[in-house]
Order: C-alpha cells, then structure tokens, then sequence
C-alpha cells in the first residue's frame, strides 16, 4: 500500500488520495486524462479486494433521525457533542464496528488481540489530538480516538475510498436513467462490489432496468423490513 501511494504522490504532486477530486478531476487532477484516472481508481478497487478489509457503514443526517422521533439521546457524552451531527455519528460507528469485531473476534480468538487502537481523520479535531469515548473499552484502546492526518496513515485512505465509493454509487443508483453502463459508472460499480462491506446488502442489477426508479424500490423495500415507513 505504501509502494502504491509513494508511486501516485510522486508522478503527481500530491500528498493524499482524495479520490471526490480524482473523480471530478479538480485541483492536482485537473489535466490528468480520463483514462489515467480511472486506473488509479481501478487500482486501489485491487488494493482493497485483495485485502478484504472489513467495512462498516454509518450515516447520520437529519432525515435518518426524523425516522427515530421517540429516540432521544443526551446532548453531552463526555466532550462529545451529540446535537453535532459528526460526533453523533463518529459514536455510533464506534458502537456498530465494535459490535461487528465482538462477533469476529468470537469467530476467531486467535486472530484478534484486542482492543485495538482507533484512528480517525481529522476534522472533529487535529491531527495528534485525542479524545476519550464513552464506551467501548474492551475493543477500542483507551478507550479513545486518535485524530490524524490521512496523509500520514495510508489506512485512513483506505476508509477515505471505501467512503467514497460507497457514496458514489449510491449517486449513480439515484440519478443514472436505465441504459448502457458508461466506463466511469462500471469502474465504480466495480469497485463496490469488491468492498467487504459488513452491514449492507448486496444487490445484482441489469442495466436496461437499473435507475432511480428500481434504486427507491429496493429503498422502499429495505425501509418496511425495518419497520420504517416507505
């Protein structure tokens, strides 16, 4: 991994992967050709299926809390402002990933020295600055998170594509009309489908019918066996 973000940053110029600009071809990527960025793209869509990280996703905004009226959590956890949306968020990944190692660490003792330090990249605090979290001390050292700087820990960058990639084709699912598969949707389609994503599923789609209109559907779908509204 290193080897392949030493490679890219030299020819480059850049210190980080932010692959919402390699995508959009903004800033450093501005005159990189289509094609060169869809092989880094591709490249690292390699790097993590050969590795098969685990991925857990968490998303938080105000539509997903108006789906839970009667939940009313404190406002303060600790230094954790729970009215902020991004530590609201940040806690809640704690809680579901450390669910996720419990059982797969219950799976294979062996293979798990717990608990394990935790990283995050800076944005609700600095680089080099840490905080205490509430809870999970039996996976998370300290328990407490780690604030850095994506350039200085290529596995945030990891978490930076996975993210992205997430995202992006949840876009692509939500705007695409139904039709041929262009070049820049198959790239990313591809690279999901080869993410070792624990809490989402898993859908096969035929081009002629994938769109907005099937992509609500399997919402819809997934919103009633959750007993939530359509």
């Amino acid at each position: 991994m290193g080897i392949f973000l030493d490679g890219v940053r030299g020819e480059f110029g850049v210190d980080e992967l932010h692959f919402t600009e390699i995508f959009s071809k903004k800033g450093a990527w501005a005159s990189v050709s289509v094609e060169r960025r869809a092989e880094i793209v591709n490249l690292m869509a390699r790097v993590m299926e050969a590795l098969g990280l685990p991925i857990v996703h968490q998303s938080v905004s105000e539509f997903t809390i108006l789906d839970h009226p009667k939940w009313a959590p404190p406002a303060q956890a600790g230094d954790w402002n729970l009215k902020d949306l991004s530590h609201l968020g940040l806690l809640l990944l704690c809680s579901q990933t450390s669910q996720h190692i419990r059982a797969m660490r219950d799976e294979s003792p062996a293979d798990f020295d717990l608990p394990f330090p935790l990283y995050v990249d800076q944005r609700i605090l600095d680089a080099g600055r840490e905080r205490r979290l509430p809870n999970w001390q039996d996976v998370i050292e300290g328990p407490t998170a780690r604030f850095r700087n994506s350039a200085d820990l290529p596995g945030l960058q990891l978490a930076d594509f996975a993210a992205f990639v997430i995202n992006r084709t949840q876009w692509i699912a939500a705007t695409r009309k139904p039709g041929p598969v262009s070049k820049a949707e198959e790239a990313i389609l591809r690279a999901g489908a080869g993410l070792n994503i624990l809490n989402l599923p898993f859908h096969q789609v035929v081009p002629d019918k994938f769109g907005r209109k099937s992509y609500e559907e399997v919402l819809s779908a997934d919103r009633v066996t959750k007993g939530l509204t359509p």
